[in-house]
């Protein structure tokens, strides 16, 4: 995780899957980053939906029909950084049928170079995300000149 001398930005992200989605092949891709050193898994975390519609948590070792990757892999993975509120706009946007899986993730992609350069004697002084629709409107503009 984040060090003294570089943080990589913190990120997540959600999908939706019909509840017998095979999520083996993209949770294998997920492992290999963090084999690689690339992403640091903060939190995972499966959720559903109640008769109520309420959010339940579910567990990735229950899942079925998985191909590809041993689920034990993620064991102890699921940290409950997502709080209630995070669980419940998540199973609001699920449909009859569906399941969600949120990843909370360190991007660690740059950790090697931001430790070279702080051994260099550098010292971070910003980072941050870019919004994709402002990215989208700078390039186009851009373009347009």
């Amino acid at each position: 995780m984040a060090t003294e001398q570089f943080a990589g930005p913190v990120d997540y992200l959600v999908f939706a899957f019909d509840e017998h989605a095979d999520l083996g092949p993209g949770l294998s891709a997920v492992l290999d980053r963090v084999e690689q050193g690339i992403v640091e898994i903060l939190d995972i975390e499966l959720i559903g939906r109640d008769e109520t519609g309420a959010p339940v948590k579910r567990v990735l070792a229950d899942l079925d029909g998985v191909t590809g990757i041993d689920l034990a892999a993620f064991d102890g993975a699921e940290s409950a950084i997502l709080d209630a509120d995070d669980l419940t706009g998540i199973a609001a946007e699920l449909g009859e049928g569906q399941m969600a899986l949120a990843v909370v993730y360190e991007d660690r992609s740059f950790a090697a170079a931001a430790g070279a350069w702080s051994t260099a004697g550098g010292v971070e002084l910003f980072s941050g995300g870019v919004d994709i629709a402002e990215l989208d409107q700078m390039l186009n503009e851009g373009n347009q000149s």
